[in-house]
């Protein structure tokens, strides 16, 4: 029976080194062990120093690597077409990890802030307060003078609810399920490297098979 190798290749790899193994780009699956040992050994590419920080490649390129080591070989490819490389500098990491910091702190503070304005002006517009009045005066039966219940309940189940519905408390968490945030910069992610690969593409700086 002929052999059959399964590869499956994420759309973006994280690498900190220059001189790319076939292990440390896809996942290889064979009947043959020691065909998938041998070959997660062998080097698909070498990174030139001045190569950008992100290199697109084609299956085509693995494809033509493998098949020099072994010519009669079938290959099965289960993941993506086209995929990133991504060269990280792991001596810039503790800069890095600040710069991140920064940035997370400058965000939280643009949202936090770009929140409160959006529920302000909402409350303003859509006139929160006359509804609160108009509902204690049909369940009181008299105009209300000051806060109420229904002022404090809202103040604390509008922020309570926001938290339960993001679903991010870290290590306690509610469920297992990705939180709309994760999804959406999930999505986001991958619409980034979509159009990233297709302009790669389109400008011919894609890596290819010769």
């Amino acid at each position: 029976m002929e052999e059959i190798l399964y590869i499956k290749i994420e759309q973006n790899i994280p690498v900190q080194k220059r001189t790319l193994t076939y292990k440390d780009i896809a996942s290889l699956y064979c009947t043959n062990k020691n065909l998938v040992q041998n070959l997660e050994k062998e080097i698909f590419y070498t990174l030139p120093t001045d190569c950008k920080q992100k290199t697109i490649f084609t299956i085509s390129k693995v494809y033509e690597g493998i098949h020099k080591l072994y010519p009669d070989l079938q290959i099965e490819n289960i993941g993506e077409q086209s995929f990133i490389v991504d060269l990280e500098q792991p001596d810039n990491k503790e800069k890095s990890k600040t710069r991140e910091y920064i940035k997370t702190c400058f965000v939280a503070f643009i949202v936090f802030f770009g929140a409160a304005f959006t529920i302000m002006t909402f409350n303003e517009d859509v006139s929160v307060s006359s509804v609160f009045n108009k509902v204690y005066e049909l369940i009181m039966g008299s105009s209300k003078q000051g806060g109420s219940i229904l002022e404090v309940s809202y103040a604390i189940g509008l922020p309570l609810g926001i938290l339960i519905f993001y679903n991010h408390f870290r290590r306690r968490k509610i469920k297992e399920d990705p939180t709309p945030i994760q999804v959406e910069m999930s999505t986001y992610e991958e619409q980034v490297n979509k159009a990233m690969i297709k302009t790669a593409s389109r400008e011919g700086h894609t890596i290819d098979s010769n």
